[in-house]
């Protein structure tokens, strides 16, 4: 649970933020679809609570668009699972660590460096976990896909690196070693097949299943998980396929489920994909995608959020960016609300909605019977 004891300094507006929190608090526990998908209580559970969020622009430098108010509603959604990995995470680290102090002392992360070049967008990659439930390997890196070689095994050509260099980090849950390797696969053309992104996910797929293969690695069980920039679900899609084509399964708790991006055009972007060995870190059947925007920052909610929109700027004031568009043009109010729904919240929380799976971590049981002498 996150440390709630500096609410109070919200004034009159602490009843509505702790009234949110509190109905975030409920959703994720109480899913109107029944038990498997709401989240269960991890401090009573044998499972890992694993989750992938793409939380936009999560900077937290002097560029931060976000208000205090909604550190708190991402604390609280973090605070429900276990393990998360986190894309968007900016050069500066300020968000990441204030997620961090109102946590509390038990969660730690790993974080990758930023990635340079205009496609890399100077992003960094993070894992985010609890101490009570998991613990880091020391082993991390990030990814870098071998050269291209003939057949006796001589390197011909240097291969394409990925846009966004994916972070492969190893964790203990319990008794089993695993490898989470996190992505953000490059946006590309407005194309649901656009070439570079179905080769990222190929290249991706192929080094981790080679790697799995490898009796030296240091685990076996491998998870893939972020935002694959994927627009359909589907088997007939290509870049779908090329996720499952390496031996990545999709659990079937995620295989129906609501798209995960916010807006008009729906898309399944993120994903979470397991390659792991038999009686290791099965699905329980429990996963989903959390959609808070029908908790925090409703629509009904706009004119609490009137003055935070304003940014500090006087109603007539042209850099107000409530009142004027970026080209100087003063919002109606229809425009106005606009702005707060497809903009300003998401700013706030993200354009991403979170995605999370249960995995079984306690085999004791099954360990004993099998290794039990017959009475």
């Amino acid at each position: 649970m996150p440390l709630f004891y500096k609410l109070d300094r919200y004034g009159e507006d602490a009843g509505r933020v702790a009234g949110r929190i509190g109905a975030v608090r409920h959703s994720l526990q109480n899913h109107p679809d029944g038990e498997e998908r709401s989240v269960p209580d991890k401090n009573a559970t044998r499972t890992l609570l694993l989750a992938t969020w793409n939380l936009k622009e999560f900077e937290g430098g002097r560029n931060d668009k976000r208000i205090d108010e909604s550190y708190w509603y991402i604390a609280e959604i973090v605070s429900h699972f276990d393990l998360i990995a986190i894309q968007e995470v900016g050069g500066h680290l300020g968000a990441l660590k204030r997620l961090r102090r109102r946590l509390g002392g038990t969660w730690q992360y790993v974080v990758s460096d930023v990635t340079e070049g205009s496609a890399g967008n100077q992003e960094r990659m993070a894992f985010l976990f609890d101490r009570r439930k998991i613990r880091f390997s020391g082993v991390a890196g990030e990814i870098v896909i071998p050269p291209i070689e003939d057949k006796k095994g001589k390197t011909i050509a240097p291969a394409d690196q990925l846009a966004r260099t994916p972070t492969i980090v190893g964790f203990e849950a319990g008794w089993f070693r695993f490898m989470l390797s996190t992505v953000h696969i490059i946006w590309g053309k407005n194309v649901a097949e656009h070439p570079a992104r179905v080769a990222e996910i190929k290249a991706l797929g192929k080094f981790l299943k080679n790697r799995s293969e490898d009796e030296t690695a240091w685990s076996r069980n491998l998870i893939l998980l972020g935002d694959f920039n994927i627009f359909a679900a589907d088997p007939s899609n290509v870049a779908y396929n090329a996720v499952t084509q390496n031996g990545f399964v999709i659990p079937s708790a995620l295989q129906d489920i609501p798209p995960t991006n916010v807006g008009q055009k729906r898309r399944f972007y993120d994903q979470i994909a397991l390659k792991v060995r038999e009686n290791n870190l099965a699905p329980t059947g429990r996963g989903g995608v959390f959609d808070y925007f029908e908790r925090v920052y409703r629509n009904e909610d706009y004119e609490a959020y009137v003055t935070a929109m304003m940014a500090g700027k006087d109603e007539h004031d042209p850099d107000n960016p409530l009142t004027y568009d970026t080209s100087g043009k003063k919002r109606s109010e229809k425009q106005r609300r606009f702005y707060y729904r497809n903009h300003w919240r998401r700013r706030q929380m993200s354009d991403h909605l979170i995605m999370w799976l249960e995995l079984k971590t306690d085999y004791g049981e099954e360990y004993l019977k099998k290794r039990a002498l017959e009475p």
